[in-house]
């Protein structure tokens, strides 16, 4: 009687705490600026927004961190507002979008700027958070935050898309981006991702290579670490990864892996990640795969 009586105490032990726990799905992906209007002309007749929406919906993560959502011209034909009417339908209800100062220089004569952010969530947003610089340095792009709630627990979302070279990339992430987040997040759980432009120090620790006419460091992601804040990706035992993390497979090894998801606090943990197949193949586009880690909130 009595070890049956231990049996039934360990099963609800389990399953009290199977309760407690939330899972939450986050995909980061840069999705190539569709205001590079004489590309998509060329390639594809138009940027083809209806393969983008099965891209990001076909893994069912819930919250989506996007990069280079451009601004096209006339309004009608914007491709957040394209993009979010899509994602509306499929449960995406809450977005938030951020558009940097600057001139992408693709389409002339263009209002679209800077490579603008987007995050698009099933979960209520409460407050968004957005920043460009401080009086230490200017980010090129930015950063856009969120803040949802998990079971009754705060949770914050940051999504960015850095420089290239760590000449710029070290400070966008040292004096503007990691200060207003830590200012914004104080203790509580965050999830900061995009493309970092920049190798995983997680990987490649203190250690810098020239590629082109850039060089690129480690030093710019160890200021996360450094700030506490963990790799998903290096962090998961190999068993809970999917393939070898690879987003960007037409760059050099070095910075294959420049979209990263990092989290930080008390009570958030990865349980899943991999990289998702490359969505422009047909049109023989080596750039960035979208990737998908999956947490646990306790």
């Amino acid at each position: 009687m009595i070890s049956r009586f231990i049996l039934l105490l360990f099963v609800l032990t389990v399953t009290v705490k199977g309760i407690g726990q939330e899972n939450l799905r986050v995909l980061t992906f840069n999705i190539w600026d569709p205001a590079d209007i004489p590309f998509w002309e060329k390639h594809a007749h138009g940027y083809p927004v209806d393969q983008l929406i099965h891209y990001l919906t076909e893994d069912n993560a819930d919250v989506l961190l996007l990069q280079e959502v451009s601004l096209e011209k006339p309004p009608h034909q914007q491709s957040y507002e394209i993009i979010k009417k899509h994602l509306s339908s499929k449960g995406y209800l809450y977005s938030a979008f951020y558009k940097p100062n600057g001139t992408t220089g693709y389409a002339p004569n263009s209002d679209n700027s800077g490579y603008p952010l987007a995050v698009f969530s099933r979960f209520p947003i409460e407050e968004t958070f957005a920043t460009q610089e401080t009086k230490e340095k200017k980010m090129s792009k930015g950063v856009l935050g969120i803040k949802i709630r998990v079971k009754a627990k705060s949770l914050y979302i940051f999504n960015t898309h850095l420089s290239i070279g760590n000449h710029t990339t070290d400070d966008e992430i040292s004096k503007v981006a990691l200060p207003f987040i830590n200012k914004v997040t104080g203790d509580d759980m965050v999830i900061f991702a995009g493309d970092f432009n920049s190798p995983p120090a997680s990987e490649y620790p203190n250690t810098s290579k020239r590629i082109g006419d850039y060089t690129y460091s480690s030093q710019t992601t160890q200021f996360l670490l450094d700030a506490h804040f963990n790799d998903a990706w290096a962090i998961l035992p190999k068993g809970n990864k999917k393939g070898n993390g690879i987003s960007c497979p037409g760059q050099d090894d070095y910075i294959k892996r420049v979209d990263q998801i990092y989290f930080r606090g008390k009570g958030l943990k990865p349980t899943l990640a991999f990289a998702k197949h490359n969505l422009w193949d047909t049109i023989n586009l080596v750039d960035h795969n979208g990737v998908v880690v999956n947490f646990v909130l306790d």
